[in-house]
C-alpha cells in the first residue's frame, strides 16, 4: 500500500520566514530530479579513453589543458577501506607535470553557458599532492558563448590555495555573471578549472568534484554508475573492434554503382549533431564485406539523429549479402 500526504498549505515555523524550493539542476540541458551536482563523473568512476593521457581528456568530462607543459593525467586508486575521503570512492585523478609551464590546469565543461547564469554556486573537492607540491593553485571559471557568440567571461573563484600530502576538502563560493545581453552560439559552455598559475613542476590529486547551487558545500552526491556512464556517453563513445553490422544497398542504374549504407543506433544520442561531432579514428578501422570478398574502402562516416552512419559505393553487378565490419576501436567525440 502506498501512503499519501495531502496538505493545503506549508508555513515556515519562523516568524516572517519563507520556505524556498531549489530549482533542479540541469545536466546536458535536461532537468534531473533530485540531482544537485552539475559536474559529470565527479567521482572519477568512468575512464572510457583509458587510465592515462599526456594531454586532453583523461577521465570522462575532465580535460588536462597543458598550456605548453608536459605531464600525465592518470587514474589513481584509493586503498579499500580508507576514511580520508568519504563515500568509499574507488578512483581519483592524478596530474603530474614534469615539464613546467604556467597555467597547466584540470578543467570541466558544463554544457550551455546559461547554466548558473547570475546565480550563486559552490564548488567543492578533495585534493592533495604526493611528492612535489604546487606553490599554489587557483579555482576559476570561464563562460564561453560558443560559435559566433560573445567574448568569453572569466571569473575568479578562489586563489592561493595550497595542498599537503593528506587529503583535504576545498570549498569556494561564487556568483556567476549573468549572461543577459550576451550573444550565445552553438557549443556554449560553463568551464570550471583547477589551475596552477606558477611555472613549475608539480603533482596534484583530486577527488569527488561537485558544483551545486547555493552558498553551502553539501555532501558529495554519488549517482548510480549506470546513470553516470549514460551522462558521459552524451559527449564521448567508443566502439570496440570485431563488430559487424548489416548494410542497405541501392543501385544507381546510370553509373552502375551500388550505394551502401550501414546505420548503427548509438546507445546514447550525442551532443551537438550540428557539425561539432568528430570521429578521430581512421576509416581503416572499417571494412565491408561483399559476399566472401573483404573490401577496405569506406567512403564517409558521420552521425545523425543518434545514429552512426557508414557509407561507401562500388561499381559492379553483385548483390550478395553485405556487412560492414568494425575492425578496430572507433571513437566518437562530441566534447565541448
Amino acid at each position: 500500500m502506498v501512503s499519501k500526504i495531502k496538505v493545503d498549505e506549508i508555513e515556515s515555523s519562523q516568524a516572517g520566514g519563507d520556505i524556498t524550493f531549489n530549482t533542479l539542476p540541469k545536466i546536458g540541458g535536461v532537468s534531473n530530479f533530485g540531482r544537485k551536482n552539475y559536474i559529470i563523473n565527479g567521482n572519477f568512476d568512468i575512464w572510457q579513453r583509458g587510465t592515462s593521457v599526456t594531454g586532453g581528456y583523461g577521465p570522462d568530462r575532465f580535460v588536462y589543458q597543458n598550456s605548453g607543459s608536459t605531464g600525465t593525467f592518470a587514474q589513481g586508486s584509493f586503498t579499500a577501506g580508507q576514511t580520508d575521503v568519504p563515500n568509499n570512492p574507488k578512483y581519483f585523478a592524478n596530474l603530474t607535470i614534469t615539464g613546467a609551464d604556467d597555467e597547466a590546469n584540470i578543467a570541466h565543461r558544463i554544457e550551455d553557458v546559461n547554466t548558473l547564469s547570475g546565480e550563486t554556486a559552490t564548488i567543492s573537492f578533495y585534493a592533495k599532492h604526493t611528492t612535489n607540491a604546487p606553490t599554489s593553485f587557483n579555482i576559476t571559471s570561464w563562460q564561453v558563448f560558443g560559435s559566433g557568440g560573445s567574448a568569453a567571461v572569466n571569473t575568479s573563484i578562489a586563489t592561493g590555495q595550497t595542498t599537503t600530502t593528506s587529503w583535504q576538502k576545498y570549498t569556494a563560493t561564487v556568483t556567476f555573471p549573468s549572461v543577459s545581453g550576451k550573444t550565445i552560439g552553438a557549443g556554449s559552455y560553463l568551464e570550471v578549472l583547477i589551475l596552477n598559475p606558477n611555472n613549475e613542476t608539480f603533482d596534484i590529486q583530486i577527488a569527488q568534484v561537485q558544483l551545486e547551487k547555493g552558498s553551502v558545500a553539501t555532501d558529495f552526491e554519488v549517482r548510480p554508475i549506470g546513470e553516470e556512464l549514460h551522462l558521459c556517453k552524451r559527449y564521448y563513445q567508443i566502439f570496440k573492434g570485431n563488430s559487424s553490422f548489416p548494410v542497405g544497398i541501392n543501385k544507381n542504374i546510370t553509373d552502375n554503382q551500388y550505394k551502401v549504407q550501414s546505420t548503427v543506433v548509438l546507445p546514447v544520442e550525442l551532443r551537438g549533431l550540428d557539425g561539432t561531432v568528430t570521429i578521430p579514428s581512421t576509416t581503416s578501422n572499417f571494412s565491408w564485406q561483399e559476399g566472401v570478398n573483404q573490401r577496405t574502402s569506406i567512403g564517409t562516416i558521420n552521425t545523425n539523429n543518434g545514429q552512426l552512419q557508414i557509407f561507401t559505393s562500388w561499381t559492379g553487378t553483385s548483390l550478395d549479402a553485405h556487412l560492414v565490419n568494425i575492425t578496430g576501436d572507433v571513437e566518437i567525440d562530441a566534447e565541448l
